[in-house]
Order: structure tokens, then sequence, then C-alpha cells
């Protein structure tokens, strides 16, 4: 029988049953001599007729007695949010007032005999063991006063795995990783003997973070003898769209149903379609014959030609009509999935040479294209070898360009310079640096009879010089790129145009004065407004440059601004790897923290974290330094035990991606040495700090601005310890790079300035501190304004010097002039400093409340047990003393001695105003 004579049967068949009681419609197709296969079929399509049911489903809808405000047990319903084959499903949250939580409660459909009720409750403990970050949890069960059964499941908050896919437009390798995920929640409940029966897309929901996760997990073998006599089977419960054969044909579960229905989902996950659309789509019974294959289907998706060989054959071989024909478990399908990735040989192709020996060449690329590139620079003509093996073709080569091949020239080369390319290669090549110098070294003397070539390669190279952290380099390939590009012999402006933003970042990067990045930046924007169109994605990158050039010199409000455009502009652009949106959403996170808006700072970021993972993968380089600036705005917030695990993950994606000298690396012990910093744990921090200094001694050609940051945080360290002798002389280290590096008006100059003049005052070098605070006065005030944090900091250190310098009346005009703050850390220093000044102007009462505001403040910003509230609640215990309260100031001294002790130099001034109130008599240490 022909296909379209089977297909005609099918539909005859369907037409004879169609409106037949559920309960007589198998017996009539088995009198109509129809065999198993073609009842499965035709019950299929029964079930596609009435999608708002189960096979059978019966008469009244469970659970429609229930509604809000109801109680079930230990749960209030809040509403209902969904309804199906199973019953109905209520929003639920616990009602008995021991803690706060909420939940999905499922009403099933069918009320059950007491044997039945039985195994349901025993089958339910089974699911409860399902605890994995993958399965929505199985909380609690039972029946209703009427007898109806209801489960308690984890409310999952997300969208279906194919409209997330959808909305994010996620790329073929994306979705590929998110359904691996799946299949490793479900072969982890395999492997505990659960089968979950009734897989499909809406039973995959996608959290916002992109962790996929299975509801429902093995509910239809919960239920599948619930149902009374002559009630519904247990094939009622499943979704017959994704059932497989056998399930439908209601024949025992195996895993490998689970496999057919994950195929399905695979495939239109990949084809972007589902695998029946009506009533007459016969494609997965096609699949199961291996008739049909995705890419046939797939038209509409943008990677149709690259399903064609592994995918396609994966997709088959899960949907397979056989259980024995599929793969042996989910696993087996997650790791073709995974050989496909890593472009070796996938099992479900079989074991062809000629193919094995293709997935060779693709993986071994890289040596492959340097020994190209090799006979190219030697004049061997390698363009077209693969077609014709003639050697009369390298005469040809040079005339062959010339008549317009340099475009497929330039594709060649630019495959193997970006090799050394961290975010585009996805290996560290054994001599990916040798292939770099010695591409710049040549193309530096060769290519000049072809321009347009050459500054396409200068542009590469430059580009892969900027992200292996040498912007020296990268800045002056891009200059001579941009030049090429606007030359007469090229005159290509939008490709200059777009070489000339990367140089604007670089350079902003590196904050250099003088305006020359904000100026490259406008001329972007000119070539762009001159020759692309208005809303392009060449127009979302002008503004983005811009945003970032402008953040980068402190002028935040107009770097908002530009970023803002930029974002509008992107927002309208297809989802995909060639929209940037992440990093402008990145770079607006950067403005907010700027403005010490940590709350803001953490939205950008996380919203910027979820775009970059489905676009660029978990472990990218994208994706890596999103969630380091993700995770340091989370520890701002607060929550420092999850913002140090995430940098640990941090440090290790980092490791993994640039190898251990890798300067993002340097830039990953930094920023976890600064959350370990914040915690207090000032000895842990320095470790990082020094393994920081050590990754940017590695870095011979970018030492001075490797080591800028750990090197001030390593003295920052030192200074809050109470070792003003250590950290001096990195302060000062600091600042001369700065100034050498950016000049004396650069921002950063400053804040070194001012961290050098802290810590001097507090040495008690205040001659050596006086010329230093004078700057900072003037320096904070234009450039960041009275309101910004900054500028009261210098204005707390002047006060602090004159204090110090026994000048208190001074101190005090100086103080009135400073502006209310609600940062707590900047708070308990504002305290603290006024409670001196009191103190030193003979105002004992007022000094008393200042320090014990100041510890208030203290215990808001870093927490009772950190050692700086303990530092506070020294100072506090100081001024109780000095105002005659001994057993008070001993009984304070007491309590934080060993805080002070742990965390505090030996030598420091706080060790010793410690040990100077302990050693006043009748203090017992606690």
């Amino acid at each position: 029988m022909s296909l379209r004579d089977d297909a005609a049967r099918i539909q005859a068949l369907f037409g004879e049953v169609r409106d037949l009681p559920a309960t007589a419609r198998h017996r009539r197709l088995a009198e109509l001599g129809a065999d198993t296969a073609a009842i499965a079929q035709v019950e299929a399509l029964l079930a596609a007729d009435d999608e708002t049911s189960a096979i059978g489903a019966g008469s009244e809808e469970a659970g429609s007695e229930w509604s809000a405000g109801d109680l079930l047990g230990a749960w209030r319903l809040l509403g209902e949010i969904g309804r199906g084959g199973m019953g109905v499903v209520h929003l639920a949250e616990r009602a008995d007032g021991h803690f706060e939580q909420r939940a999905a409660i499922k009403l099933m459909r069918g009320i059950p005999d007491a044997q039945t009720f039985v195994h349901f409750a025993r089958e339910r403990q089974i699911l409860a063991t399902l605890q994995h970050p993958g399965i929505a949890r199985l909380l609690d069960g039972g029946a209703t006063p009427g007898h109806q059964p209801y489960l308690v499941m984890e409310h999952v908050e997300g969208e279906p795995i194919d409209a997330y896919c959808r909305r994010l437009g996620l790329g073929l390798a994306a979705r590929l990783r998110l359904f691996q995920k799946v299949c490793e929640a479900v072969q982890f409940a395999h492997r505990r003997f659960v089968v979950h029966c009734d897989l499909k897309p809406s039973n995959v929901l996608v959290r916002e973070d992109g962790t996929p996760v299975l509801l429902d997990f093995g509910i239809a073998r919960a239920l599948d003898k619930t149902a009374g006599a002559g009630d519904r089977a247990a094939a009622a419960w499943i979704t017959p769209r994704y059932a497989s054969p056998e399930q439908l044909r209601g024949e025992t579960v195996t895993t490998a149903s689970d496999v057919f229905s994950l195929g399905l989902i695979l495939f239109e996950l990949l084809a972007g379609r589902s695998a029946r659309l009506d009533a007459d789509d016969h494609t997965i019974t096609l699949l199961g014959r291996a008739a049909v294959r995705p890419s046939d289907l797939a038209a509409a998706m943008p990677w149709r030609q690259r399903l064609r060989g592994d995918l396609d054959a994966i997709v088959q071989h899960a949907t397979a009509s056989e259980p024995v024909k599929r793969y042996a478990s989910v696993d087996a399908l997650a790791a073709d999935i995974d050989r496909h990735l890593a472009l070796r040989p996938v099992h479900a192709r079989g074991d062809d040479r000629a193919y094995r020996a293709a997935r060779f060449a693709r993986r071994h690329w890289i040596a492959l294209s340097v020994a190209a590139l090799a006979c190219v620079f030697t004049g061997v003509s390698m363009w077209r070898i693969a077609a014709e093996r003639d050697r009369a073709l390298v005469a040809e080569r040079e005339s062959a360009i010339q008549a317009g091949t340099a475009n497929e020239v330039s594709a060649f080369l630019v495959s193997v310079f970006n090799v050394s390319n961290p975010r585009v290669a996805t290996t560290r090549g054994l001599s990916a640096r040798d292939v770099l110098d010695q591409g710049a070294t040549r193309i530096g003397t060769e290519l000049d009879d072809q321009p347009r070539v050459k500054a396409k390669l200068l542009e590469v190279l430059g580009t892969a010089y900027r992200h292996i952290g040498e912007p020296a380099r990268a800045s002056d390939l891009l200059r001579q790129a941009a030049a090429l590009y606007q030359s007469p012999d090229v005159d290509d402006p939008l490709a200059a145009a777009s070489v000339l933003s990367q140089l604007a970042v670089v350079l902003g990067n590196l904050r250099m004065p003088g305006g020359e990045a904000e100026r490259i930046a406008h001329e972007v924007l000119r070539l762009r407004e001159r020759h692309a169109l208005p809303g392009s994605a060449e127009m979302g990158d002008a503004y983005n440059t811009l945003g970032v050039v402008a953040e980068g010199e402190d002028r935040l409000d107009d770097a908002e601004g530009f970023l803002l455009k930029a974002l509008a502009i992107r927002r309208t652009l297809p989802a995909g790897p060639g929209n940037s949106i992440g990093s402008t959403l990145h770079n607006l996170g950067l403005v907010a923290r700027a403005r010490d808006d940590h709350a803001g700072a953490e939205r950008w970021f996380g919203e910027a974290l979820v775009i970059k993972r489905a676009q660029s993968g978990e472990r990218s380089a994208d994706t890596q330094s999103t969630l380091e600036s993700y995770a340091i705005e989370v520890g701002k917030n607060g929550d420092r035990p999850r913002a140090i695990a995430l940098l640990r993950e941090n440090l290790a994606m980092a490791v993994e991606l640039y190898g251990p000298s890798g300067r993002d690396v340097g830039d990953a012990h930094n920023e976890l040495g600064s959350l370990l910093h914040d915690d207090g744990r000032f000895n842990d921090a320095a470790g990082e700090y020094r393994a920081a200094l050590d990754v940017a001694n590695a870095q011979p050609e970018s030492v001075e601005q490797a080591a800028l940051f750990p090197l001030n945080n390593l003295a920052s360290a030192y200074e809050d310890m109470g070792d003003y002798a250590a950290a001096e002389p990195l302060f000062r280290d600091s600042l001369e790079r700065r100034r050498k590096l950016r000049g004396d008006e650069d921002m950063s100059v400053l804040r070194a300035e001012y961290n050098l003049a802290r810590v001097l005052t507090r040495a008690g070098k205040l001659a050596d501190a006086r010329p230093l605070i004078d700057r900072l006065a003037k320096g904070y005030a234009v450039r960041m304004g009275p309101t910004h944090s900054n500028a009261a900091k210098a204005i707390l250190l002047e006060a602090e010097w004159l204090t110090r310098s026994g000048r208190p009346d001074d101190a005090a005009r100086v103080f009135a002039t400073l502006l209310p703050s609600k940062d707590p850390a900047l708070l308990a220093r504002t305290h603290a400093i006024a409670s001196r000044i009191a103190l030193a102007q003979g105002r004992g009462g007022d000094a008393i409340r200042e320090a014990e505001a100041s510890v208030e403040s203290a215990r808001k910003a870093y927490g009772e047990q950190h050692p700086l509230t303990a530092e506070y609640r020294l100072a506090e215990a100081a001024v109780q003393a000095r105002l005659g309260e001994a057993a008070q100031a001993r009984d304070i001294a007491a309590g934080i001695a060993e805080r002070i002790e742990a965390s505090f130099a030996p030598s420091s001034p706080q060790r010793a105003d410690l040990q100077a109130l302990l050693a006043s008599p009748g203090v017992a240490r606690r």
C-alpha cells in the first residue's frame, strides 16, 4: 500500500468513529479490521481533533466547584491558572501560618476507589523523592472531602520551552544546550525508575535565568489506576500529540516512551513548528518510518541547512516507531547531541567512514587553516584547491583576486586569524598566539596590492589583540584598518565606522586623556548617519559606543542617554547573535553602578545575563563578563554568600576560557577579593589581590594597566587591617601608575589621591596628606557635584584631618557643609567623625550619641559580626573611657576582642587601643 493510500485509509477510519462514544471507538475500529498501528494513528487524530481534553474525556470538569479562598488541607486556593486533560490547576498558598509558600494544586479527574487510592498514595511517595533542580517538586497530596485526588506541586514561574526559544530568538546551539538540560532532568528520574509519561513543551517551563524545569513528572503513572471501573484508562492521562505509539496502543510504558516524546520536542525546537499541525498532518508517523526529516520542514528557520545530517538523524532515531530502534536511554540521546556540538560522529549516523573523516576535518580545522595560511603567504593559491588541484591555478591567483575574489580570500584568512580570538575560538590553540603575531608582522609588509583584504585582516587582528588584553597593539592595528577602509582604493565608510567604533571603546576603556575616544565616537555617529539606515544595527552600535565612552569619562547623564537610544533601537531588531542588546544592558548596569544605584545595576546586569546565556551559551566570554558584574551587584545589595559563590564560579569559568594567566582571570581574582574584602575577610581578600597581581605581572606589555585595580585594592586591604605602613607604598605606586597612564586630571587619579591622603591622615602623616586633600576638595566638587558620595568623602576626610590636627572648630565648619546621605557605610563614618569633633570640643553627650549612631549605621552597612562594625564599637568604647565610663568601655572592649584580634594586624592602632582598654583591671574576655 502506498503512503497516500495508507493516509486515505486512516482518514476513512477516523470518519467512521469520530462521532461514537469514547468507550465504543476501539471496538468499532477492531470490527473494521484496523491493526494496532492503525488504531494508534486514528486515536491520535481523535485527540488532535479535540485538544481541550484527553482521549475519552469524562463528562464533568474536575475541580469546577472549587474557587479562590477555599481551603484544601494546609493550602488556600488563590485562583485557577490552567486546566486540561488531567483536571484543573489552581495557584495556592500555605494557610497554616508555619511559613510562606506558594504552590500549584492539581485537582484530578475521576473518583478512585479505596484500592486505587492506595496505589495513588504509593506512587505519590515515589514522586516526592525526585529532588532535582530541573524537576518541579511534589510537595503534598491527598483527596478532597468528595474523594477527588489532588497533588500539590512546586509553583514554577516560567514559560514553555518552545515559547521561550521564540521570544529570545535562541540560536541552534543554544536550543540544543537547553534541550540537553531537559534530558539531564529526565535521565535523573529514569535512574530512580520513574517515567514521566507526558513530556511536551508545556510541561517544560524555562525560568528567566534560563533553567528548564519539568512539570507533572510521573503523574500519569501515579494516576493510571486511580480511575474507577469503566472510567478512562492510563492513556486518558497522556497528551496524544506527544505520546509514543506504544502509549497510544495502551501497552506498557518504558523509558523509551520518554525518549520518543523528547524526540518530538527536539523536532519542534529545531524545525520551529509542531510535529502535528492538524488532523491531516502525518509528520509523526513519517518520522517514525524515517520517511521525513526535520530539515524538510524547517523552511522558516535560518539554520535549516545545518539540520541536514546529524540533527535529522538524531530526531529520526529518537522518534522511531518501534521502541527497540530508539536510543537506549535519554543519556544516549543527550550524548549524541553533545557529539554533534563537538563536531564528533554521532551514533545515529552509523559507522560511515567518509562521514567520520569529514567530522575529523571539521574538528581539526585550526591546524588545517594554519597550514593553508602558510601556503597563502608563500604564494600558493589555496582558495580553489578543494575544487581543482591543477598547479596552473597558482599562476592565476593574482588575476583571480583582481577579478573579484578578494572577499573569498579575506573570509578564508579571517577564519584563520579568529583562532586567536577567545570570543570566537572554542579552544585555546596550541600556537594561536604565534599565528597572530606572525600574521601581524607579515601584514605589515605584504598585501599592499590588496588593500581591502589587508584592511579586513588588520581589523581582525586588532579585535583579537583587544580581547587578549593588549589594547595598545589593538588600537594601532585598528587605526591602520580604519585608514585603509577610508582610503580611495577601498572607500568603505561603513566598514571604517565599524573599526572606529571598536577603537573608541578600546581608548574609552583605557580612559585616555585628551578626549580622543569621544571624538572618534562622534565620527562613528557621523559616518553612520550619512551611510546607514535610521534604526539600523549600525545606528544602535554608534549610540552604544558613545555611551561607553561617556561612562568612561564619568559623564553619566550623557552615557545613560546614549545607551537608552541604543537600547531602543536594538529592542526593535530581530533577536539573535547579531543583536548586541545584552552589551547595551550591561553598559547601562555600569552607569547605574557608577551612580551607586546598585539595585538598578543588578537589574540591568541580570537582564543582560539572561540574554547572553541564551545567545552565547553558559560558558562564553560574553556571559563570563556579565556574570562577574552581576555577582558584584548581588554582593553590593546584601547577599554576599550568593555573590561569593557566583564569583568563584566566575573565576573557574575565566580560567577555563583564558587559561590561568589570562588577564580576565586576574580581574576575576580581583573581584572575588573585593567581595571577600566587603565581607570582612581581609586576609582572604589580600590573597586574591596578590593572585591578581601575579596575573598582571605575567602581562609584560600591559602590566601597568592590569595591575592598577588589584594594587589599589591590596593597599586598601592592608589599610582596613590597620597596617598603614604596608598600605602606604602600595597606594603611592598605584597613584604614580595612574598619573603615568591617564594624566593628573583623570577621575581615577583623584580616587588614588583620596586613598593615599586617607591612609596618610590615619597614619598621622598630616603634612604629607594636606596637599592631596586640597586637590580633592576642588576636584571632586567640580567633577562630580556636591551630592555625589565622593564629594562627601572628601569633606569627611578634610574634617578628620582638621580634627587630628587639633583644629576641631575648623573641622566643625567644614563638616557643616556636608549634605545628608542615605548610604549606611557613609553614615557610619559621618557619625564617627562627628563624635571625634564633639569630643575634641568638650561636648561629651554629643560625642557618645554620635558614636552610638556610627555603630548602628555600621551594623546596617556591614552586619553585627563584621570587623569594621567592631572597629566602630572600639571607637565607641574609647569615647566612653575618655568620659570616665571605664566599666562600660571595658565591657564593650571585651565583647569585641576576638574579632579585633582576628581581623587587624598586630601593629595596628586598633589592636593597640584594644589592649589599652583590656589592660584596665576587672575585664573578662567573652
